[in-house]
C-alpha cells in the first residue's frame, strides 16, 4: 500500500544511508573515535579514542613542529595544495608524522590516503567528498580500513551525509557552517541550524566536526551550543598573534 511521509526525518533512526560499494569490507566500520563529551557514554565503544575538541589544519611542516609542542592541540591535520609530486608529498607526510609522533599528537593526512598508508604511523585519513567515491572504487576505503587508520569525511548536504554515514566513518565534518575564504567551496554557508539537524541526524557515537568560518573562541562556542562536538579551525589559529592563548581559548569554547 501507500508510504506516508509525514515529514523529514529528524532522528538518526530514521535518516537513509548510501552504500558505496556493495559486497566489499567498505560496510565494515573505520577505527572509533568519541568526541571529549561523550567519553564516559554508554554509546560509545570502549575502544574508542577521543578526539580533540579543536582539530587545527595546516599546510606546512613547520606549522606542524609549531603545533605539536602546543598545550591543549592533540590532533592536527596536514592539508596541501601546492605540488603532485609523489616523492614530494610522501617526504612532508614523513616528517609531519615524526614530528607528531614525538609529541603524542595525532596527525591526520588530507586526500593523500596512498602516502598515508605508505608513511605509517599516522591516524587518520580525511576525505573530502569528491575524493570518496573514486577511493571507494579504487579500493582505497578497504586499503584504510586495512592499515588501521582513522577515517573523516567532508559533508555539505543531506546527500552527502547519507554516504558518509554508510561508509561508518570516525568522525563526519559538515561545512562551511559560515562564510570563509580558506577554501573554494562550492556551497552556501551551511549556518547553525544545520550543524543542529546534522547532529540529530548522524549516529550519537561519531563525533561531529564543523568547519568554515570559526574565526575565535566566540563563533566556536556558538557552534559547540548547535551540537558539534570538534571545530576544524585554520586562521583562528595560524593568523592569531598568540597561538597558545587562541588554542586554550577555543578549547574552553567548546568543553
Amino acid at each position: 500500500g501507500p508510504v506516508v511521509h509525514t515529514g523529514f526525518p529528524n532522528s538518526y533512526k530514521h535518516f537513509p544511508t548510501i552504500a558505496l560499494a556493495a559486497g566489499s569490507a567498505s560496510t565494515l566500520a573505520f577505527r572509533p573515535m568519541q568526541s571529549y563529551h561523550n567519553a564516559n557514554s554508554a554509546s560509545t565503544s570502549s575502544a574508542a579514542v577521543t578526539l580533540g575538541r579543536i582539530l587545527p589544519i595546516v599546510d606546512t611542516v613547520e606549522w606542524i613542529e609549531r603545533l605539536v609542542s602546543t598545550s591543549g592541540i592533540t590532533d592536527i591535520q596536514l592539508r596541501f595544495k601546492d605540488t603532485t609530486d609523489y616523492a614530494t608529498i610522501l617526504d612532508r607526510i614523513q616528517r609531519a608524522q615524526t614530528l607528531c609522533k614525538s609529541k603524542g599528537v595525532r596527525l591526520w593526512i588530507n586526500d593523500y590516503w596512498k602516502a598515508a598508508i605508505e608513511a605509517g604511523d599516522c591516524y587518520g585519513v580525511h576525505l573530502g567528498q569528491e575524493d570518496l567515491a573514486s577511493c571507494a572504487d579504487a579500493g582505497g576505503l578497504d586499503s584504510i580500513r586495512s592499515a588501521g587508520l582513522a577515517f573523516g569525511i567532508s559533508t555539505h548536504s543531506y546527500s552527502e551525509l547519507a554516504a558518509a554515514i554508510g561508509v561508518r566513518p570516525s568522525y563526519i565534518s559538515l561545512g562551511p557552517v559560515f562564510a570563509t575564504v580558506s577554501k573554494d567551496v562550492k556551497f552556501d554557508p551551511q549556518g547553525l541550524e544545520s550543524v543542529r539537524q546534522f547532529r540529530s541526524l548522524i549516529p550519537p557515537e561519531i563525533p561531529l566536526v564543523a568547519i568554515g568560518g570559526i574565526g575565535n573562541a566566540d563563533v566556536a562556542r556558538f557552534v559547540r551550543g548547535a551540537g558539534a562536538e570538534c571545530v576544524a579551525v585554520i586562521g583562528a589559529v595560524t593568523k592569531s598573534e598568540d597561538v597558545d592563548k587562541a588554542v586554550k581559548d577555543l578549547n574552553d569554547a567548546m568543553s
